[in-house]
């Protein structure tokens, strides 16, 4: 119970991340063509954060969220990234990258969780894939 809380847990706050970075680099967005992936990436994100709390909820777990000071942390990285360079390369460059650690955190969790359901690995597994998608479709604003 406790791999699956950690890998519900992970894939909530991937999602939640994703939500809060597009909403905070979304403005500073001036190429059409990325507004709209970061809209589409956006409806996932959001879609995933209530699936997934609707699970966890239906199992007696309450979502874990992502503490104020990472998410402090994120806002000022983008801030201060955004402010340096607004180009789309960077824009693109900067969604990449935390991407990428989304994935990382979501391999760590999907490794470390041994003991959970079979249908959750899958979700996990479904997400590292979209994510994959999402890098595939940036690359090519770099």
């Amino acid at each position: 119970m406790a791999d699956q809380s950690k890998l519900y847990n992970a894939l909530y706050q991937n999602a939640e991340v994703g939500t809060g970075s597009i909403k905070k680099i979304f403005p500073k967005v001036h190429d059409t063509k990325l507004r709209g992936e970061l809209r589409m990436q956006l409806s996932n994100y959001s879609s995933q954060t209530n699936t997934l709390t609707n699970q966890m909820k239906a199992r007696n777990m309450t979502p874990k969220p992502v503490s104020k000071m990472a998410k402090a942390m994120m806002s000022m990285g983008i801030t201060m990234n955004c402010a340096r360079d607004n180009s789309t390369q960077h824009i693109a460059e900067m969604l990449i990258q935390g991407t990428n650690m989304g994935v990382i955190k979501i391999n760590k969790a999907l490794n470390r969780s041994v003991t959970a359901e079979p249908e959750l690995i899958q979700e996990a597994k479904d997400m590292l894939s979209k994510e994959q998608h999402y890098i595939d479709n940036l690359k090519s604003y770099l």
